[in-house]
């Protein structure tokens, strides 16, 4: 472990601030879906870039009318720009007191320290260093709402509202859970529900009605041969276990039907959650599903709707950004951080598309995220804030005078 720059010793002398700060960003109850406590929890991010003298836009995102605002938080005034990225909204509690952290043996508990409200504090902690080392560059901390439900109402409009420009950029590090890893791809999400129509009939008049369920069988069965075809495509990049190298196609992650047991179902709805791997056409995937549904219906009385199409997310290996992040870590914590593809989809997919640069790199362990025990280890929060602080300084490189 090498730290010539003094950068985890830095880190650590604000240990105590990385921990209070995520305390009180988790006590915001984000929940989405709904979307719930927004603009509180806005408020508060904001009140703690001003305090830390961080010019920052509020910019709303929102499609549907709520309370979803991007908040732009930008340190340095010139130069090429590194984008610091994350989202505040969090998935449903399994209890209220999740709300309320919990340390224990050096760990903090409660919804959001891994996904990813802690790895956003570990962001703006590891910018204000950099600031205060005299770094150069600009470094733009963008904070999303809606990632739990797919973006729309964040990270999916930033080109639109500007917050990614073509101006000359390094690239974007996404905070999230990825521990031990660095995600530098991620699968696209391209998702359908598919409606069968019947007719609703008495169980004792069943020959009068026409039951949506059988028709479903026979459309199923169909797609159930085009998703063993879809496995067969097996990924070449880096992702553990091999199982995880096929593309996926998943069948009925929702079914549902009918309106009770004796009253012949006039209604049948599953989804297909098609996740392809990015050394696959995406476009190609998207075509073929819709053909193959398209085809269905000539002979069905079938109907979809598209609920997610998620682009993927790619990051070539021998990238400045992937180097600069293997060697981060590597120098602050001694360890050799896989590199591999994120078995979901992810928001350095908007950067990728603008042709940023971008890998995933957060302190919360995958494992626990979403669950009842979601958890951070605070060792884990200043090893992502040292890396941060030791990629800013290889990207956006401090001024000689200021970094012996």
């Amino acid at each position: 472990m090498t730290d010539p720059h003094g950068y985890l010793a830095k880190v650590e002398a604000r240990r105590d601030e990385l921990v209070r700060l995520t305390t009180e960003f988790v006590s915001f109850p984000t929940v989405n879906p709904p979307g719930t406590d927004l603009v509180a929890c806005q408020e508060w991010i904001c009140a703690q870039l001003d305090h830390f003298d961080i010019p920052f836009e509020v910019i709303n995102s929102s499609t549907t009318g709520g309370n979803h605002c991007v908040i732009v938080g930008t340190v340095g005034t010139e130069g090429p720009v590194m984008y610091l990225h994350g989202h505040y909204d969090v998935v449903p509690v399994f209890s209220d007191d999740q709300f309320t952290v919990v340390e224990t043996d050096g760990v903090l508990s409660g919804r959001g320290t891994c996904d990813m409200k802690g790895g956003l504090i570990s962001l703006v902690i590891a910018a204000l260093i950099h600031r205060d080392l005299g770094g150069a560059g600009q470094i733009k901390l963008v904070f999303v709402p809606d990632e739990e439900t797919g973006g729309v109402n964040g990270s999916e409009r930033l080109e639109e509202l500007g917050v990614i420009t073509s101006d000359p950029s390094v690239g974007a590090i996404v905070a999230e859970p990825s521990f031990p890893n660095i995600w530098y791809a991620a699968r696209a999400a391209f998702t359908v529900e598919v409606t069968i129509t019947g007719k609703p009939a008495h169980v004792g008049l069943h020959y009068t009605g026409d039951n949506a369920l059988l028709t479903a069988h026979e459309v199923l069965g169909d797609l159930i041969y085009m998703a063993r075809d879809v496995s067969e495509h097996v990924t070449e990049l880096r992702i553990e276990p091999e199982a995880a190298r096929h593309s996926i196609m998943l069948i009925g992650g929702t079914a549902a039907g009918g309106t009770n047991f004796n009253i012949v179902p006039d209604t049948f709805r599953f989804t297909i959650d098609r996740r392809p791997n990015p050394d696959e056409d995406y476009a190609m995937v998207k075509a073929e599903l819709l053909g193959r549904l398209d085809e269905l219906a000539r002979s069905h009385p079938l109907s979809y709707e598209v609920l997610q199409d998620v682009d993927p997310s790619l990051t070539e290996i021998d990238s400045q950004l992937v180097t600069a992040a293997l060697s981060a870590i590597a120098d602050m914590s001694g360890r050799h951080a896989p590199l591999e593809m994120c078995p979901g989809c992810l928001e350095s997919r908007v950067y990728t598309r603008a042709g940023i640069d971008a890998v995933a790199l957060g302190p919360g362990p995958m494992a626990v995220m979403h669950g009842p025990d979601e958890h951070v280890p605070i060792d884990n929060l200043v090893e992502a804030c040292a890396a941060y602080v030791s990629m800013l300084g290889e990207l956006l490189p401090h001024t000689d005078d200021q970094t012996s």
